[in-house]
């Protein structure tokens, strides 16, 4: 966090360097004017005043770097300038430089340092004053002196200390609140990887007793197949039931093994079932989708069930990508196979090069996938999955 801030400081400093030198430039600027245009300096005396007036001016551009150097500098230019005649303090924003460098004293040094700076300032400002004055050590003298240097140095001094503990205690409010949060998601993720732990363990346990059961289960549908099929058949559809849901429990146990923040992890693969949403979100891409089944659904692989999503997925966002606005998703159940057709309006996509990974992906099961185009001025993407030892639902 220490290094963050120094980032940041770093990332501000032009910024504030260039404010610094624009607060210059106006200071300078509004005394030059008074210089030329007022009427308490006389023709003679107004190029010696308006050089210490550009003097006067230019150690507001370097406070932010050297504070101290500059509001001394502020109070040896306007003695200088009162010893020589300038008469620079007949205009009425020599007020201006004092205030701004004694405020970036006490904002942006320690306490000794400011303390120093603003001491040998006073006493630069007081002989200013005294040349200035016709009567320095009058009552009326001194009363106006301290006036002047209480006004316009010591309390712009003092607010700028009480702006700067107001910085280092909100800089320390917000170290303490970083740590804490890191504290609090440190102790989250060793609350979460505990959970984890304590979760594996028990699937862990499930899965065990899951194949337990499948090998007890086919044992017994071995033993049954010759004298009662039907019965070998009730344990075959079992033993697939239990496969597919210790498929489900094994895959949370790799989630967390994976020790990964992504609740998809943990969540089974999607198949068809999870088709009317996957069709609600490709709405938020313009893209309005319809689904329809033809013939009795077959009880698939997990394999096929998760190729078959995949397919549909694939399809239907290369048609958001190629702008197309309605698609149409049939699911073909047949005996021996698994059909999908994909609709959509538009130009059909590039199969060996937008669905290269998934053509692969097909082969690997012995499918087939290939795009048609259609008399409407639309395309079909068609897929073929052999469901080999499938088993009707």
């Amino acid at each position: 966090m220490i290094a963050r801030a120094r980032a940041a400081d770093v990332a501000s400093a032009p910024v504030g360097a260039l404010l610094a030198l624009v607060t210059a430039i106006a200071i300078a600027v509004e005394l030059e004017v008074e210089v030329w245009l007022g009427s308490g300096i006389s023709a003679s005396d107004r190029p010696l005043a308006a050089a210490a007036a550009v003097l006067y001016a230019a150690p507001i551009a370097a406070r932010r770097r050297w504070p101290a150097a500059a509001l001394v500098a502020g109070g040896a230019v306007i003695l200088g300038q009162a010893l020589v005649g300038a008469h620079l303090d007949a205009a009425n924003g020599v007020l201006l430089p004092p205030v701004v460098l004694s405020y970036s004293a006490g904002a942006w040094l320690d306490l000794r340092r400011g303390l120093v700076a603003v001491t040998a300032a006073a006493g630069l400002f007081w002989l200013f004053l005294a040349a200035s004055s016709a009567e320095p050590t009058s009552v009326g003298g001194i009363a106006t002196g301290a006036s002047f240097l209480a006004l316009f140095l010591v309390v712009p001094w003092l607010v700028g200390r009480v702006a700067r503990e107001h910085g280092r205690r909100a800089e320390g409010f917000a170290l303490l609140a970083a740590r804490t949060a890191a504290d609090h998601a440190e102790h989250e993720r060793a609350v979460v990887t505990q959970e984890r732990v304590r979760i594996g363990g028990e699937l862990q346990d499930i899965i065990a007793h899951s194949v337990t059961a499948m090998v007890i289960q086919a044992g017994g549908a071995k033993q049954l197949l010759r004298s009662d099929p039907d019965r070998a058949r009730e344990s075959i559809l079992a033993v697939e039931h239990t496969g597919r849901e210790t498929l489900a429990d094994l895959r949370r146990l790799v989630g967390m093994l994976r020790k990964d923040d992504d609740p998809r992890a943990l969540a089974p693969q999607p198949g068809l079932d999870e088709l009317v949403a996957l069709m609600r979100s490709t709405r938020a891409s313009g893209l309005t989708c319809e689904l329809r089944t033809d013939g009795e659904r077959v009880d698939l692989t997990p394999g096929v069930d998760l190729v078959a999503y995949r397919i549909v997925e694939a399809a239907l966002a290369v048609a958001a990508a190629h702008g197309s606005r309605t698609a149409c998703v049939t699911v073909h159940y047949r005996p021996q196979s698994l059909r999908l057709a994909i609709g959509a309006d538009g130009l059909p996509p590039d199969i060996d090069g937008e669905l290269s990974g998934l053509h692969e992906r097909v082969g690997l099961y012995g499918g087939e996938l290939h795009a048609d185009v259609t008399d409407g001025g639309g395309y079909v993407i068609r897929a073929r999955l052999p469901l080999g030892a499938s088993v009707l639902a």
